[in-house]
């Protein structure tokens, strides 16, 4: 057997939440994995980075990194030999690096996981197969780029393993998420609704400048946060409001995944391709609403926990990041059945 038929190289931003779960499930599909981390170094450090956005002369050392960080691509493909390329966004992977590699007869294939146009109509025709799981974007790419390699599909989690026996509840609800008044205005708002509830609310610092203060714990790195949604009773999923209504992220599969009561916004209106409203997550398009239906839930144990098992249940069968590969796997086999419609 031809060993390179066998391998994939998983290239991923240093640290990314992501690139486990691809690692394991390309290897339970029988591949051999290598990894490369496409964000490393000092032009990715975030003090670095404020300080360049002061200092303009300082992006040339960003720069000198992407070229570097493309030319260890390129060294690791010839001495790897791998038959798939699979990147997780990768923004500062050049097309040129992309056509050299593609040129050593490896297939190369994008999940971009982020609404960034003007870098995603750069890199995506340089792509063999190029995936997001915004519809809008997608419709982009087929009517303005007349791109037929471009593919819709959502996020995934990893199911835990019986999240129901001896489950803790330590927290009545969770939020674990940034907070930006410009990007998402109705965090503060909805949170700030059921604060006497037993709130507990993970992110960056910028909570410390509001109400909510007091229901600060500081960042969730890593799997932290699954760790929390295990532990809640109730999760809260607050989006932005200011871009496209499609594209739903990692959070309410994670959440499901966990076990817990997933609480949407509908913000995203392709919840409803992944789960069933109000039978495997509970829906909320104000702050009045999620007020009632959190008292209610928290009031009602079982009711909560049947749609947390349906929401478990739905992740297991269809949302799981073997499903999504298996899924990408058949779209290259046949792609007419997956193109825009």
């Amino acid at each position: 057997m031809n060993t390179k038929n066998n391998r994939v190289i998983i290239v991923t931003p240093g640290g990314s939440i992501f690139r486990d779960p691809h690692v394991r499930a390309f290897k339970e599909l029988g591949f051999e994995c290598a990894v490369f981390n496409c964000r490393n170094g000092l032009a990715y450090n975030q003090i670095f980075r404020a300080i360049a956005r002061r200092i303009p002369l300082l992006g040339y050392v960003k720069k000198i990194k992407i070229v570097s960080i493309n030319n260890g691509l390129i060294k690791l493909v010839k001495r790897y030999n791998p038959r798939y390329l699979f990147v997780q966004k990768g923004e500062n992977i050049s097309p040129a690096t992309l056509e050299t590699i593609k040129g050593l007869g490896v297939v190369t294939i994008n999940f971009y996981n982020d609404f960034e146009w003007q870098v995603i109509k750069e890199i995506a025709p340089h792509y063999d197969y190029f995936f997001t799981q915004h519809r809008v974007i997608l419709e982009r790419l087929w009517k303005e780029l007349n791109l037929k390699n471009c593919f819709h599909m959502h996020h995934a989690a990893e199911p835990l393993v019986d999240p129901f026996t001896n489950r803790q509840n330590k927290y009545n609800i969770s939020f674990v998420g940034t907070f930006n008044s410009q990007l998402y205005p109705n965090r503060e708002k909805y949170l700030m609704a059921v604060k006497d509830f037993g709130l507990h609310v993970w992110g960056t610092s910028n909570w410390l400048d509001t109400p909510l203060k007091d229901c600060f714990h500081g960042r969730a790195n890593g799997d932290e946060r699954l760790d929390i949604y295990r532990k809640s009773k109730i999760v809260i999923d607050i989006n932005w409001e200011h871009f496209v209504s499609d594209g739903i992220s990692a959070r309410p599969f994670e959440v499901a995944a966990s076990g817990t009561c997933l609480f949407a916004d509908l913000v995203k209106w392709d919840i409803h391709d992944a789960y069933e409203e109000n039978q495997e997550f509970v829906s909320f398009s104000s702050a009045e609403e999620l007020r009632d239906k959190v008292k209610y839930y928290l009031a009602h144990n079982k009711e909560r926990e049947e749609i947390a098992r349906a929401g478990y249940n739905k992740t297991v069968l269809q949302h799981t990041y073997l499903a999504r590969m298996r899924q990408l796997f058949d779209t290259m086999k046949c792609q007419e059945k997956y193109l825009y419609k």
